[in-house]
């Protein structure tokens, strides 16, 4: 004779994850939290340093008007309708219609979140690299004002 089958539990609603500590949560939130903030800053950085070099007057630039002509190739603002996937479509119907900014913020918002999301890995390993130096230089000059001061042997 064969063991009866053990019974398989229901979905509990969380999908077969184990659930997490409040002091890792505590932990890890703010520290996510922060790197999509941090990511999304220099996401807005990134835009609007090619904005100001695209559409920017050559007469402006640090570079000289050739090299400026050469490096950046001027833009006009103006509306680019693309699809899902971000394939550019056909003109728009009318222009009227597209060429104003506050119309498409919630699509540039998203399409910034999206971007942030995407580097934000890179961002956590940055900031964890960066908060690691930090806290080994600070270690390291504890260390010699102790000396300094006579409190170690």
């Amino acid at each position: 004779m064969s063991a009866p089958p053990v019974p398989v539990s229901g979905n509990q609603g969380d999908g077969g994850r184990p659930r997490q500590s409040p002091i890792y949560k505590l932990v890890v939130t703010p520290v996510v939290f922060i790197s999509f903030v941090i990511s999304l800053a220099l996401v807005d950085f990134r835009h609007s340093v090619s904005r100001s070099h695209y559409h920017a007057d050559p007469g402006h630039s640090r570079l000289p008007r050739w090299l400026h002509r050469l490096v950046y190739r001027y833009q006009r603002y103006q509306y680019v309708p693309v699809d899902e996937n971000g394939r550019r479509l056909a003109q728009p119907e009318t222009t009227d219609q597209h060429s104003y900014y506050h119309s498409k913020q919630r699509k540039l918002m998203k399409m910034a979140a999206d971007e942030a999301f995407e580097i934000r890995n890179i961002v956590l390993a940055a900031t964890a690299l960066v908060t690691a130096c930090i806290i080994c230089a600070l270690w390291r000059v504890l260390c010699w004002v102790l000396s300094v001061v006579g409190l170690t042997a």
